[in-house]
């Protein structure tokens, strides 16, 4: 079980589906993330972020406590908050991490106008 709340303990009744799927999204993958840095460390480079596979992303659920992801998104999402943590652990991160954002694992597949976190992607 995730120590980060779920929407459905952050929101009020009749908040919009999309933000509750949005939210309850982020926290699964922050979780699932900081599994596969714990358990990766600095082996867990874009390359090898690229050739998780499935039973990579259910082991790093199980090892979080949350429900395997079951979309692109969620997967991508993953991958992005883990290169985005990686950067962060550096010295000097602020250059690396705005990079990490823009060109790290997972963007591709985020369209133009999406929020991610507090970051509106252009």
């Amino acid at each position: 079980m995730t120590a980060l709340k779920t929407a459905a303990s952050v929101y009020p009744k009749g908040t919009p589906s999309s933000v509750c799927i949005t939210h309850n999204r982020l926290i699964k993958a922050i979780e699932m993330a900081m599994a596969i840095r714990t358990e990766f460390g600095d082996q867990a480079t874009p390359a090898m972020l690229e050739r998780l596979t499935e039973a990579d992303f259910n082991q790093a659920a199980r090892t979080a406590g949350v429900h395997p992801p079951n979309s692109d998104e969620t997967r991508d999402l993953v991958r992005l908050l883990v290169t985005v943590f990686d950067t962060a652990t550096r010295p000097n991160p602020k250059g690396a991490l705005l990079e990490a954002l823009l060109r790290g694992s997972g963007q591709r597949n985020v369209p133009p106008g999406s929020l991610i976190g507090l970051v509106r992607l252009v």
